[in-house]
């Protein structure tokens, strides 16, 4: 009884233990506290701010604090032509200069310094044309020797704007309705053409393109981004690699290692490119890659003949398409690879031009080599052009162009 009041009164705080010692054994009562509830940061409500090339676009963040205030606004890294009052406004504004996309960040801050941070995207682009398909690349693009009156006039880009793929590519799609109505065609693609040509080198101004717009010194890749189409088709890489001028060949031993800085700058160059399309148009994209020309038993070069050269330009080829795949799979769904290798199977290189003597001025003109991967037979029903012997003919392109409709169609949004 007397250890049951002692404990009661070390309860109520009595310091006295009778004489005991046993006070010291019982823990006085810890006072009560109050829990102020946790600060909560601030939230921020975010989607991709879309804006037009020359436009205002005025708008304002969705942000707030539960159980205090926003006190400051942080923008970081934000899209040229953007601009915002500071402190803590929610507002901004955009004109964009340029067509772009762009990965900002946002941070908000409460008044008792939380803060929340967000990822923010921002989009421009030119007005956008859905039944515009503009054509990228080189000759085979171009649809080189296709059009005699292109040839015979002197067009350096050796452009043939009705039997090019692109133009019947885009005849089918519209044909079979998958294409907008009022289809058209930008050629921009010019014969010759390297990789860094399309986004360094003015072109002619391309068949199809809208009266009112261009200028002298866009590129092929400018018109992609300032037409912003429906449809992008590109071709190119064959003349970085070199497999027209063979100058990687000394006495028909090829130089390896010159062959792969060549693919190292095709693999560069259409990866800009095509991250240039993908975040500057809204377009869908078709990559095409490289038939292989070779003829069967073909003239080939000094040192490197007939079944020599044909192992030669097959291992070319194929390392070169090989790179186009993989450039191409680093930006699917947007783009999409036709394999216009598999297209010729079983074709063999003709001699369309006939003797030595006939073809000689002819690649002096043109700056290539056409005989190495002629034909002496000119075997009968070739596939290949019939202005030289490495360009597809009428059915060659058609046969591409039906691929790339497919693709086209098959990548409906």
């Amino acid at each position: 009884m007397a250890v049951a009041a002692l404990v009661s009164v070390a309860a109520t705080g009595c310091p006295d233990d009778g004489g005991t010692g046993l006070a010291g054994a019982v823990n006085p009562a810890a006072p009560s506290t109050t829990t102020e509830p946790a600060n909560r940061p601030p939230s921020i409500v975010v989607e991709d701010i879309l804006g037009q090339v020359g436009d205002r676009l005025d708008g304002r963040l969705s942000v707030s604090d539960a159980d205090g205030r926003v006190t400051q606004i942080t923008w970081r890294r934000p899209p040229p032509g953007f601009s915002e009052p500071g402190g803590a406004s929610a507002s901004f504004s955009w004109v964009p200069p340029v067509a772009g996309t762009w990965a900002a960040q946002v941070t908000v801050t409460d008044d008792e310094g939380a803060t929340a941070t967000a990822a923010v995207t921002f989009v421009a682009r030119h007005r956008h044309r859905p039944n515009m398909l503009v054509a990228l690349g080189d000759s085979v693009a171009a649809g080189f020797g296709l059009d005699l009156a292109d040839v015979l006039l002197g067009d350096p880009c050796w452009r043939a704007p009705a039997a090019a793929y692109p133009a019947l590519a885009m005849d089918r799609l519209a044909a079979e309705g998958s294409a907008p109505s009022g289809a058209r065609v930008v050629l921009a693609a010019c014969a010759g053409s390297s990789t860094s040509d399309l986004w360094e080198r003015p072109t002619l101004r391309p068949p199809g393109a809208p009266e009112d717009l261009g200028e002298p010194v866009w590129s092929q890749l400018d018109w992609a981004v300032r037409l912003n189409p429906g449809y992008v088709t590109l071709t190119v890489g064959a003349n970085d690699v070199g497999v027209v001028d063979l100058s990687f060949l000394d006495g028909g031993a090829l130089d390896r290692a010159e062959v792969q800085r060549r693919l190292d700058a095709v693999a560069g160059g259409v990866g800009y490119l095509l991250d240039e399309l993908v975040d500057r148009t809204d377009a869908r994209i078709v990559l095409t890659d490289y038939y292989n020309p070779t003829a069967t038993n073909p003239t080939g070069l000094p040192g490197c003949g007939g079944a020599c050269f044909v192992e030669l330009a097959a291992s070319i080829h194929e390392a070169l398409n090989d790179t186009l795949a993989q450039a191409a799979a680093h930006h699917r769904p947007r783009v999409q690879l036709v394999e216009a290798s598999s297209l010729f199977e079983g074709h063999e290189a003709g001699d369309a031009l006939g003797p030595d003597w006939l073809r000689a001025p002819v690649e002096t003109v043109l700056g290539v080599q056409v005989r190495a991967y002629c034909s002496a037979d000119d075997p009968p029903g070739s596939w290949i052009s019939s202005f030289d012997c490495i360009h597809p003919t009428d059915d060659g392109m058609a046969a591409i162009a039906e691929a790339v409709a497919d693709a086209f169609a098959a990548s409906q949004p």
